[in-house]
């Protein structure tokens, strides 16, 4: 009983939210120029669907491959940093000054250099994404209990062997901590890149509707991208469910 009622007050919540944002639009007669009401929003996508659709889906294909660079070459970079750590103390400052600068001020400098391109707007999806899973999955390589390391390794285990069976495994549920983390981060990637180089995707609609001050249609834009990053997000949560069940269990049991 209290596992589903845990499941159903987030939705409460929500709607009671949307509810209490309706009424307060009516009551205070505020105008859609400054606050559409939800109902002005949901009436604006059932008359524009395909509009909507089709720049939903220049968004999502670029949060998705962004994210899939994101995860295999942050993982890979990890078990490098993992494995070494003169390595370590040379990556590490370049991986925090990538996250320190904004990722909207080198964007036009990544436009020039790579023209208004698809590849532009992906390096910048990846670059906002990778850092939560190459910090994580870190992490979680070197959270291993050293004395078991140490009876592998007299066991004549290789090194293949320990990364595999013992710091691979140790890592996963920390990498699905980044995954959800990085997941979010991409959908904000996407939408920094159609600010500065697009004339496709929800980030662009948002940018060429706030600019004909179409407020309607920039909240929108802003809703869809919310409903993707909480599908995106439940999406890699269901994944760590499938593929670590024994973690959820875990959770479940402290909680």
């Amino acid at each position: 009983m209290g596992a589903r009622l845990n499941r159903v007050l987030p939705t409460l919540f929500l709607l009671g939210l949307l509810l209490l944002w309706e009424l307060a639009v009516h009551v205070l007669d505020i105008q859609d120029f400054l606050l559409p009401s939800p109902s002005a929003i949901a009436a604006r996508i059932v008359e524009i669907p395909e509009r909507l659709a089709a720049h939903a889906w220049v968004t999502l294909r670029e949060v998705l491959i962004g994210f899939g660079l994101a995860l295999a070459i942050g993982v890979a970079i990890a078990v490098v940093i993992a494995h070494s750590r003169a390595l370590s103390r040379t990556l590490y400052p370049v991986l925090v000054v990538t996250q320190v600068v904004p990722t909207i001020a080198i964007a036009p400098v990544l436009t020039i250099w790579l023209g208004p391109t698809d590849a532009a707007r992906l390096l910048v999806v990846f670059l906002i994404a990778f850092f939560p899973i190459v910090v994580n999955t870190t992490a979680g390589m070197l959270r291993v209990d050293e004395e078991l390391i140490d009876l592998i390794r007299g066991l004549n285990a290789s090194r293949w062997k320990i990364f595999t069976k013992i710091r691979m495994p140790n890592a996963l549920p920390f990498l699905f901590t980044g995954m959800r983390i990085s997941i979010t981060l991409a959908v904000i990637g996407a939408v920094v890149a159609e600010f500065v180089v697009s004339e496709r995707g929800l980030g662009y609609l948002v940018f060429s509707a706030t600019t004909n001050l179409d407020t309607v249609l920039v909240f929108t834009a802003v809703t869809l991208l919310a409903a993707m990053g909480i599908v995106l997000f439940r999406l890699v949560l269901l994944a760590q469910r499938l593929a670590l069940p024994w973690a959820h269990e875990a959770e479940e049991g402290e909680a």
